[in-house]
Protein backbone atom coordinates (compact mmCIF):
# COMPACT_ATOMS: atom_id res chain seq x y z
CA UNK A 1 0.00 0.00 0.00
CA UNK A 2 1.40 3.43 -0.89
CA UNK A 3 0.52 6.27 1.00
CA UNK A 4 2.82 8.83 -0.29
CA UNK A 5 5.71 8.12 1.83
CA UNK A 6 7.10 4.98 2.54
CA UNK A 7 5.63 3.52 5.68
CA UNK A 8 6.95 0.06 5.62
CA UNK A 9 9.36 0.30 8.54
CA UNK A 10 6.99 -0.63 11.08
CA UNK A 11 9.95 -0.78 14.32
CA UNK A 12 11.78 -2.96 12.13
CA UNK A 13 9.69 -5.24 10.89
CA UNK A 14 7.88 -6.65 14.23
CA UNK A 15 4.06 -7.32 12.95
CA UNK A 16 2.54 -10.45 11.93
CA UNK A 17 2.91 -12.80 8.98
CA UNK A 18 0.35 -10.77 6.65
CA UNK A 19 2.10 -7.52 6.57
CA UNK A 20 5.83 -9.01 6.10
CA UNK A 21 3.71 -10.60 2.77
CA UNK A 22 2.32 -7.04 2.12
CA UNK A 23 5.90 -5.46 2.55
CA UNK A 24 7.82 -8.01 0.43
CA UNK A 25 5.35 -7.51 -2.29
CA UNK A 26 5.89 -4.15 -2.33
CA UNK A 27 9.51 -3.80 -2.49
CA UNK A 28 9.43 -6.50 -4.92
CA UNK A 29 7.27 -3.23 -7.34
CA UNK A 30 9.72 -0.98 -8.97
CA UNK A 31 10.86 2.29 -7.28
CA UNK A 32 8.39 5.15 -7.79
CA UNK A 33 9.49 8.95 -8.07
CA UNK A 34 10.18 10.69 -5.06
CA UNK A 35 9.75 14.19 -5.49
CA UNK A 36 9.60 16.27 -2.57
CA UNK A 37 6.89 18.14 -1.92
CA UNK A 38 6.75 21.27 0.90
CA UNK A 39 4.65 21.88 3.57
CA UNK A 40 4.68 23.76 6.19
CA UNK A 41 8.03 23.07 7.63
CA UNK A 42 7.87 19.48 6.85
CA UNK A 43 10.01 17.79 3.67
CA UNK A 44 7.18 14.55 2.41
CA UNK A 45 7.87 12.01 -0.46
CA UNK A 46 5.83 12.69 -3.17
CA UNK A 47 2.76 10.32 -4.66
CA UNK A 48 3.59 10.23 -8.60
CA UNK A 49 -0.16 8.06 -9.01
CA UNK A 50 -3.51 8.32 -9.07
CA UNK A 51 -4.04 4.91 -6.85
CA UNK A 52 -1.30 6.34 -4.39
CA UNK A 53 -3.03 10.00 -4.08
CA UNK A 54 -6.45 7.96 -3.49
CA UNK A 55 -4.74 5.28 -0.55
CA UNK A 56 -3.26 8.50 0.67
CA UNK A 57 -7.11 10.07 1.00
CA UNK A 58 -8.60 7.14 2.52
CA UNK A 59 -5.87 7.09 5.72
CA UNK A 60 -6.99 10.61 5.92
CA UNK A 61 -10.06 10.01 5.92
CA UNK A 62 -9.41 6.89 8.84
CA UNK A 63 -7.11 9.47 10.84
CA UNK A 64 -7.80 10.36 13.85
CA UNK A 65 -5.79 12.91 14.82
CA UNK A 66 -5.07 16.73 13.43
CA UNK A 67 -2.38 18.89 12.53
CA UNK A 68 -3.83 20.66 16.02
CA UNK A 69 -2.99 17.22 18.12
CA UNK A 70 0.60 17.13 16.47
CA UNK A 71 1.21 20.73 17.52
CA UNK A 72 -0.49 19.70 20.90
CA UNK A 73 1.93 16.66 21.37
CA UNK A 74 5.05 18.60 20.69
CA UNK A 75 3.77 21.73 23.02
CA UNK A 76 3.15 19.41 25.94
CA UNK A 77 6.32 17.41 25.49
CA UNK A 78 8.56 20.47 25.04
CA UNK A 79 9.51 19.77 21.30
CA UNK A 80 11.31 22.82 19.99
CA UNK A 81 12.94 24.38 17.26
CA UNK A 82 16.55 24.00 19.33
CA UNK A 83 15.58 19.95 19.62
CA UNK A 84 14.66 19.91 15.65
CA UNK A 85 18.29 21.54 15.36
CA UNK A 86 20.07 19.18 17.35
CA UNK A 87 18.20 16.23 16.00
CA UNK A 88 19.25 18.01 12.38
CA UNK A 89 22.77 17.81 13.57
CA UNK A 90 22.92 14.33 14.28
CA UNK A 91 22.06 13.43 10.51
CA UNK A 92 26.06 13.26 9.28
CA UNK A 93 27.77 11.70 12.46
CA UNK A 94 24.64 9.05 12.97
CA UNK A 95 24.60 7.65 8.62
CA UNK A 96 27.48 5.26 9.23
CA UNK A 97 26.29 4.26 12.54
CA UNK A 98 22.46 3.68 11.80
CA UNK A 99 23.03 0.20 9.75
CA UNK A 100 24.60 -0.83 13.18
CA UNK A 101 21.35 0.81 15.23
CA UNK A 102 19.27 -1.77 12.91
CA UNK A 103 22.09 -4.61 13.47
CA UNK A 104 21.61 -4.86 17.05
CA UNK A 105 17.92 -4.79 16.94
CA UNK A 106 17.66 -7.20 15.07
CA UNK A 107 19.84 -9.32 17.31
CA UNK A 108 17.14 -8.58 19.98
CA UNK A 109 14.58 -10.19 17.66
CA UNK A 110 16.95 -13.14 16.72
CA UNK A 111 17.25 -13.53 21.26
CA UNK A 112 13.21 -14.14 21.21
CA UNK A 113 11.36 -16.89 19.71
CA UNK A 114 8.03 -15.02 19.65
CA UNK A 115 9.48 -12.46 17.93
CA UNK A 116 11.71 -13.87 15.58
CA UNK A 117 8.68 -16.12 14.59
CA UNK A 118 7.18 -13.04 13.33
CA UNK A 119 9.36 -13.10 10.60
CA UNK A 120 8.44 -16.30 8.23
CA UNK A 121 10.72 -15.64 5.50
CA UNK A 122 13.40 -15.99 7.49
CA UNK A 123 16.76 -14.35 7.40
CA UNK A 124 15.93 -13.24 4.10
CA UNK A 125 13.12 -11.48 4.86
CA UNK A 126 14.66 -9.92 8.29
CA UNK A 127 17.55 -8.75 5.66
CA UNK A 128 15.07 -6.63 3.81
CA UNK A 129 13.51 -5.12 6.80
CA UNK A 130 16.58 -4.28 8.10
CA UNK A 131 16.94 -2.02 5.17
CA UNK A 132 13.83 -0.23 5.99
CA UNK A 133 14.38 0.02 9.74
CA UNK A 134 17.63 2.32 8.99
CA UNK A 135 15.70 4.28 6.44
CA UNK A 136 12.91 5.27 8.86
CA UNK A 137 15.69 6.18 11.28
CA UNK A 138 17.47 8.09 9.08
CA UNK A 139 14.25 10.09 8.85
CA UNK A 140 14.40 10.62 12.87
CA UNK A 141 17.38 13.50 11.50
CA UNK A 142 15.89 15.21 8.49
CA UNK A 143 15.43 17.88 10.75
CA UNK A 144 11.89 19.47 9.69
CA UNK A 145 8.99 17.78 12.02
CA UNK A 146 5.87 19.21 11.11
CA UNK A 147 2.20 17.53 10.73
CA UNK A 148 3.11 15.86 7.77
CA UNK A 149 5.90 14.50 9.08
CA UNK A 150 4.20 13.17 12.00
CA UNK A 151 0.80 11.81 9.91
CA UNK A 152 3.18 9.09 8.85
CA UNK A 153 3.31 7.98 12.43
CA UNK A 154 -0.25 7.11 11.97
CA UNK A 155 0.07 5.44 8.81
CA UNK A 156 2.74 3.20 10.21
CA UNK A 157 0.44 2.20 13.45
CA UNK A 158 -2.58 1.86 11.34
CA UNK A 159 -0.95 -0.65 9.20
CA UNK A 160 0.07 -2.46 12.33
CA UNK A 161 -3.68 -1.89 13.67
CA UNK A 162 -4.75 -3.87 10.40
CA UNK A 163 -2.62 -7.04 10.91
CA UNK A 164 -3.50 -7.16 14.30
CA UNK A 165 0.05 -6.68 16.14
CA UNK A 166 0.04 -6.53 19.48
CA UNK A 167 0.85 -2.85 20.70
CA UNK A 168 3.20 -3.80 23.24
CA UNK A 169 5.68 -4.76 20.45
CA UNK A 170 5.26 -1.45 19.17
CA UNK A 171 6.21 -0.03 22.56
CA UNK A 172 8.85 -2.47 23.63
CA UNK A 173 10.39 -2.14 19.96
CA UNK A 174 10.57 2.05 20.29
CA UNK A 175 12.67 1.28 23.45
CA UNK A 176 14.81 -1.06 22.28
CA UNK A 177 15.26 1.50 19.26
CA UNK A 178 15.83 4.48 22.18
CA UNK A 179 18.57 2.82 23.51
CA UNK A 180 20.60 1.71 21.16
CA UNK A 181 20.32 5.18 19.65
CA UNK A 182 21.47 6.49 22.96
CA UNK A 183 24.36 4.56 22.49
CA UNK A 184 25.17 5.85 19.26
CA UNK A 185 24.43 9.37 19.93
CA UNK A 186 27.01 9.24 22.74
CA UNK A 187 29.64 7.54 20.63
CA UNK A 188 29.40 9.99 17.60
CA UNK A 189 29.32 12.79 19.47
CA UNK A 190 31.03 15.20 21.98
CA UNK A 191 29.68 18.28 22.38
CA UNK A 192 25.86 18.27 23.93
CA UNK A 193 25.42 14.64 24.05
CA UNK A 194 23.14 15.04 26.96
CA UNK A 195 21.02 17.39 25.15
CA UNK A 196 20.56 15.66 21.80
CA UNK A 197 19.83 12.83 23.55
CA UNK A 198 17.11 14.29 25.28
CA UNK A 199 15.74 15.63 21.64
CA UNK A 200 15.83 12.49 20.09
CA UNK A 201 13.72 10.76 23.07
CA UNK A 202 11.35 13.45 22.72
CA UNK A 203 11.00 12.63 19.24
CA UNK A 204 10.59 9.21 19.88
CA UNK A 205 8.04 9.41 22.39
CA UNK A 206 5.90 12.00 19.67
CA UNK A 207 6.61 8.95 17.11
CA UNK A 208 4.98 6.12 19.68
CA UNK A 209 2.09 8.52 20.42
CA UNK A 210 1.31 9.12 16.72
CA UNK A 211 0.92 5.11 16.07
CA UNK A 212 -0.72 4.34 19.42
CA UNK A 213 -3.08 6.84 17.95
CA UNK A 214 -4.19 4.02 15.72
CA UNK A 215 -5.01 1.68 18.13
CA UNK A 216 -7.41 3.60 20.26
CA UNK A 217 -9.11 5.02 17.30
CA UNK A 218 -9.18 1.49 16.09
CA UNK A 219 -10.92 0.53 19.39
CA UNK A 220 -12.96 3.09 19.03
CA UNK A 221 -14.61 1.97 16.22
CA UNK A 222 -15.04 -1.36 17.41
CA UNK A 223 -16.73 -0.80 20.38
CA UNK A 224 -19.31 2.07 18.25
CA UNK A 225 -19.81 -0.90 15.67
CA UNK A 226 -20.54 -3.56 18.76
CA UNK A 227 -22.97 -1.18 20.35
CA UNK A 228 -24.56 -0.12 16.96
CA UNK A 229 -25.64 -4.14 16.34
CA UNK A 230 -26.10 -4.46 20.27
CA UNK A 231 -28.71 -1.80 19.37
CA UNK A 232 -29.77 -3.45 15.99
CA UNK A 233 -30.29 -6.68 17.48
CA UNK A 234 -32.22 -5.24 20.65
CA UNK A 235 -34.97 -3.36 18.51
CA UNK A 236 -34.89 -6.25 16.38
CA UNK A 237 -35.58 -8.41 19.14
CA UNK A 238 -37.98 -6.03 20.46
CA UNK A 239 -40.13 -5.70 17.54
CA UNK A 240 -40.08 -9.82 16.99
CA UNK A 241 -41.37 -10.10 20.87
CA UNK A 242 -44.01 -7.04 19.99
CA UNK A 243 -45.29 -8.81 17.55
CA UNK A 244 -45.53 -12.25 19.75
CA UNK A 245 -47.08 -10.30 22.21
CA UNK A 246 -49.81 -9.26 20.17
CA UNK A 247 -50.21 -12.65 18.52
CA UNK A 248 -50.31 -14.25 22.05
CA UNK A 249 -52.83 -12.15 23.07
CA UNK A 250 -54.99 -12.62 20.22
CA UNK A 251 -54.48 -16.66 20.70
CA UNK A 252 -55.02 -16.12 24.85
CA UNK A 253 -58.75 -14.23 24.24
CA UNK A 254 -59.55 -16.65 21.00
CA UNK A 255 -59.11 -19.37 23.68
CA UNK A 256 -60.07 -18.40 26.92
CA UNK A 257 -63.63 -18.10 26.62
CA UNK A 258 -64.05 -21.46 24.49
CA UNK A 259 -62.21 -23.43 27.23
CA UNK A 260 -64.16 -21.72 29.97
CA UNK A 261 -66.94 -23.29 28.46
CA UNK A 262 -65.25 -26.33 28.06
CA UNK A 263 -64.23 -26.48 31.55
CA UNK A 264 -67.94 -26.02 33.05
CA UNK A 265 -69.80 -28.63 30.66
CA UNK A 266 -67.25 -30.87 31.51
CA UNK A 267 -67.97 -30.60 35.24
CA UNK A 268 -71.65 -30.71 34.56
CA UNK A 269 -71.03 -34.05 33.03
CA UNK A 270 -68.87 -34.90 35.89
CA UNK A 271 -71.80 -34.13 38.25
CA UNK A 272 -74.05 -36.58 37.03
CA UNK A 273 -72.04 -39.52 36.90
CA UNK A 274 -71.96 -42.08 40.18
CA UNK A 275 -69.62 -41.57 43.02
CA UNK A 276 -68.57 -45.31 41.92
CA UNK A 277 -67.90 -44.65 37.81
CA UNK A 278 -64.95 -45.25 36.22
CA UNK A 279 -65.30 -42.81 33.70
CA UNK A 280 -64.87 -39.83 36.80
CA UNK A 281 -61.19 -40.66 36.48
CA UNK A 282 -61.07 -39.81 32.63
CA UNK A 283 -62.93 -36.56 33.52
CA UNK A 284 -60.63 -35.65 36.31
CA UNK A 285 -57.68 -35.86 34.17
CA UNK A 286 -59.83 -33.81 31.52
CA UNK A 287 -60.26 -31.20 33.83
CA UNK A 288 -56.35 -31.28 34.72
CA UNK A 289 -55.34 -30.73 31.37
CA UNK A 290 -57.63 -27.84 31.08
CA UNK A 291 -56.31 -26.51 34.48
CA UNK A 292 -52.80 -26.59 32.79
CA UNK A 293 -54.35 -24.72 29.24
CA UNK A 294 -56.05 -22.11 31.17
CA UNK A 295 -52.43 -21.23 33.18
CA UNK A 296 -51.12 -20.94 29.90
CA UNK A 297 -53.73 -18.81 28.78
CA UNK A 298 -53.11 -16.78 31.92
CA UNK A 299 -49.30 -16.12 31.03
CA UNK A 300 -49.46 -15.40 27.74
CA UNK A 301 -52.34 -12.50 29.29
CA UNK A 302 -49.78 -11.72 31.80
CA UNK A 303 -46.77 -11.62 29.31
CA UNK A 304 -48.19 -9.76 26.24
CA UNK A 305 -50.45 -7.30 29.00
CA UNK A 306 -48.39 -6.31 31.67
CA UNK A 307 -50.40 -4.54 34.57
CA UNK A 308 -48.46 -1.82 36.76
CA UNK A 309 -47.46 -2.90 40.15
CA UNK A 310 -50.11 -2.09 42.65
CA UNK A 311 -47.95 -1.00 45.56
CA UNK A 312 -48.15 -2.35 49.43
CA UNK A 313 -46.39 -3.02 51.99
CA UNK A 314 -44.80 -6.81 52.32
CA UNK A 315 -42.82 -9.04 54.58
CA UNK A 316 -40.89 -11.21 51.85
CA UNK A 317 -40.35 -13.68 53.91
CA UNK A 318 -44.18 -14.11 55.14
CA UNK A 319 -45.35 -13.76 51.49
CA UNK A 320 -42.81 -16.51 50.69
CA UNK A 321 -43.81 -18.72 53.51
CA UNK A 322 -47.27 -18.28 52.20
CA UNK A 323 -46.15 -19.08 48.62
CA UNK A 324 -44.29 -22.38 50.09
CA UNK A 325 -47.76 -23.46 51.83
CA UNK A 326 -49.62 -23.07 48.96
CA UNK A 327 -47.52 -25.03 46.98
CA UNK A 328 -46.80 -27.84 49.62
CA UNK A 329 -49.14 -30.48 47.88
CA UNK A 330 -47.83 -29.64 44.72
CA UNK A 331 -46.36 -32.88 43.21
CA UNK A 332 -43.15 -31.52 41.77
CA UNK A 333 -42.38 -30.09 45.22
CA UNK A 334 -43.31 -33.08 47.55
CA UNK A 335 -40.76 -35.15 45.45
CA UNK A 336 -38.11 -32.57 46.69
CA UNK A 337 -36.76 -30.88 50.01
CA UNK A 338 -37.12 -27.11 50.20
CA UNK A 339 -35.23 -24.73 52.83
CA UNK A 340 -36.44 -21.40 53.56
CA UNK A 341 -33.62 -19.45 55.22
CA UNK A 342 -34.57 -15.84 56.15
CA UNK A 343 -32.66 -12.54 57.57
CA UNK A 344 -34.94 -11.58 60.68
CA UNK A 345 -34.58 -8.00 60.18
CA UNK A 346 -35.44 -7.39 56.55
CA UNK A 347 -37.33 -4.30 56.07
CA UNK A 348 -40.88 -4.11 54.42
CA UNK A 349 -40.56 -3.78 50.54
CA UNK A 350 -42.92 -1.78 48.35
CA UNK A 351 -44.49 -4.53 45.98
CA UNK A 352 -47.51 -5.94 44.30
CA UNK A 353 -48.47 -8.72 46.60
CA UNK A 354 -49.62 -11.06 43.59
CA UNK A 355 -46.78 -10.24 41.18
CA UNK A 356 -44.40 -11.40 43.71
CA UNK A 357 -45.99 -13.71 44.86
CA UNK A 358 -46.09 -14.75 41.26
CA UNK A 359 -42.10 -14.70 40.88
CA UNK A 360 -41.76 -16.58 44.14
CA UNK A 361 -44.08 -19.28 42.49
CA UNK A 362 -42.41 -19.42 39.04
CA UNK A 363 -39.17 -19.77 40.00
CA UNK A 364 -39.85 -22.16 42.42
CA UNK A 365 -42.02 -24.16 40.33
CA UNK A 366 -38.35 -23.80 37.97
CA UNK A 367 -36.02 -25.29 40.72
CA UNK A 368 -38.38 -28.45 41.19
CA UNK A 369 -38.58 -29.19 37.38
CA UNK A 370 -35.20 -29.30 37.20
CA UNK A 371 -34.09 -30.91 40.36
CA UNK A 372 -34.25 -35.35 41.00
CA UNK A 373 -35.94 -36.84 43.40
CA UNK A 374 -34.48 -36.02 47.00
CA UNK A 375 -32.70 -32.90 45.44
CA UNK A 376 -32.37 -29.92 47.65
CA UNK A 377 -34.07 -26.00 46.76
CA UNK A 378 -33.40 -23.52 49.13
CA UNK A 379 -34.84 -19.90 49.30
CA UNK A 380 -32.71 -17.21 51.20
CA UNK A 381 -33.35 -13.73 51.87
CA UNK A 382 -31.07 -11.33 53.28
CA UNK A 383 -30.86 -7.54 53.32
CA UNK A 384 -27.65 -5.67 51.39
CA UNK A 385 -28.15 -2.15 49.32
CA UNK A 386 -31.94 -3.76 48.90
CA UNK A 387 -33.55 -6.70 49.52
CA UNK A 388 -32.01 -9.95 48.19
CA UNK A 389 -33.74 -13.60 46.88
CA UNK A 390 -32.00 -16.15 46.17
CA UNK A 391 -33.38 -19.82 44.72
CA UNK A 392 -30.71 -22.26 44.73
CA UNK A 393 -31.46 -25.74 43.13
CA UNK A 394 -28.81 -28.80 42.42
CA UNK A 395 -30.42 -29.99 39.67
CA UNK A 396 -29.55 -30.54 35.76
CA UNK A 397 -28.31 -26.36 35.52
CA UNK A 398 -28.01 -24.87 31.96
CA UNK A 399 -25.67 -25.10 28.83
CA UNK A 400 -23.79 -21.29 28.12
CA UNK A 401 -26.16 -21.60 25.20
CA UNK A 402 -29.32 -21.83 27.23
CA UNK A 403 -28.37 -19.62 29.95
CA UNK A 404 -27.89 -16.92 27.39
CA UNK A 405 -31.60 -17.19 26.45
CA UNK A 406 -32.86 -17.86 29.87
CA UNK A 407 -35.30 -14.99 29.82
CA UNK A 408 -36.37 -14.82 26.27
CA UNK A 409 -39.88 -15.53 25.71
CA UNK A 410 -41.21 -19.17 24.70
CA UNK A 411 -38.06 -20.46 25.08
CA UNK A 412 -37.88 -23.68 27.42
CA UNK A 413 -35.86 -27.06 27.74
CA UNK A 414 -39.06 -28.66 29.75
CA UNK A 415 -41.48 -30.96 28.15
CA UNK A 416 -44.59 -29.05 29.32
CA UNK A 417 -44.55 -24.71 30.14
CA UNK A 418 -44.72 -21.91 27.67
CA UNK A 419 -41.48 -20.91 28.43
CA UNK A 420 -42.65 -17.67 29.97
CA UNK A 421 -42.02 -18.24 33.92
CA UNK A 422 -38.59 -16.95 33.46
CA UNK A 423 -39.81 -13.74 30.93
CA UNK A 424 -42.82 -12.94 33.34
CA UNK A 425 -40.49 -12.92 36.63
CA UNK A 426 -38.35 -10.46 34.88
CA UNK A 427 -41.38 -8.47 33.86
CA UNK A 428 -41.74 -8.01 37.36
CA UNK A 429 -39.04 -7.79 39.09
CA UNK A 430 -37.89 -4.81 36.50
CA UNK A 431 -41.38 -3.16 37.07
CA UNK A 432 -40.49 -3.03 40.93
CA UNK A 433 -36.77 -1.32 39.95
CA UNK A 434 -35.07 -4.43 41.08
CA UNK A 435 -32.74 -6.45 38.81
CA UNK A 436 -32.74 -10.38 38.47
CA UNK A 437 -29.54 -12.35 37.49
CA UNK A 438 -28.79 -16.53 36.45
CA UNK A 439 -25.97 -18.41 37.29
CA UNK A 440 -25.70 -22.21 35.69
CA UNK A 441 -23.73 -24.54 34.55
CA UNK A 442 -24.43 -28.36 33.60
CA UNK A 443 -24.99 -30.82 36.66
CA UNK A 444 -24.04 -28.51 38.91
CA UNK A 445 -27.42 -26.32 39.47
CA UNK A 446 -28.91 -23.08 38.87
CA UNK A 447 -29.20 -20.16 41.47
CA UNK A 448 -31.59 -17.14 40.74
CA UNK A 449 -30.80 -14.09 42.50
CA UNK A 450 -33.46 -11.32 42.76
CA UNK A 451 -32.83 -8.03 44.12
CA UNK A 452 -35.45 -5.68 45.26
CA UNK A 453 -34.88 -1.89 46.59
CA UNK A 454 -35.89 -0.95 50.18
CA UNK A 455 -38.54 2.02 50.39
CA UNK A 456 -36.21 4.40 52.22
CA UNK A 457 -39.53 6.63 53.20
CA UNK A 458 -41.00 3.89 55.17
CA UNK A 459 -40.38 4.16 59.13
CA UNK A 460 -37.62 2.04 60.55
CA UNK A 461 -40.46 0.81 62.82
CA UNK A 462 -41.80 -1.53 59.93
CA UNK A 463 -38.85 -3.80 59.86
CA UNK A 464 -39.46 -7.35 61.08
CA UNK A 465 -38.01 -8.61 64.47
Amino acid sequence: MRTGCRVGTTLGGWRASSYNSLMDNELAQPSQSRGTVDREDATVPASTTDASAQASASTTQRRAMNRDDFGAMKSYIGFTQSDAANLRALARPLADRLPVVADKFYEQIRADERALAMFPGGEAQIARQRVELAAWLASLFQGTYGAAHFERGVRVGQMHVEVSLPQHYMVTGMEIIRRELEVAIRAAVDADADAKVASMNKLLAIELGTMLEAYKSNYARRIQHREREAVEERLTRAEHMAHLGQLAASLAHAIKNPLAGISGAIQIIRGTLPPASPHRRVIDEMLAQIDRLDATVKDLLVYSRPRAPARVSIDLNELIARVLNVLREEPTLRRIRVRHIRESDIPLIQADERQMEQVVMNLLLNAADASSEGDKVTITTARNDGITMTIADEGLGMTPEVLERAFEPFHTTKTKGTGLGLCISKQIVDAHGGNIRVTSAPRKGTTVVVELPVDDRLPDETAKH
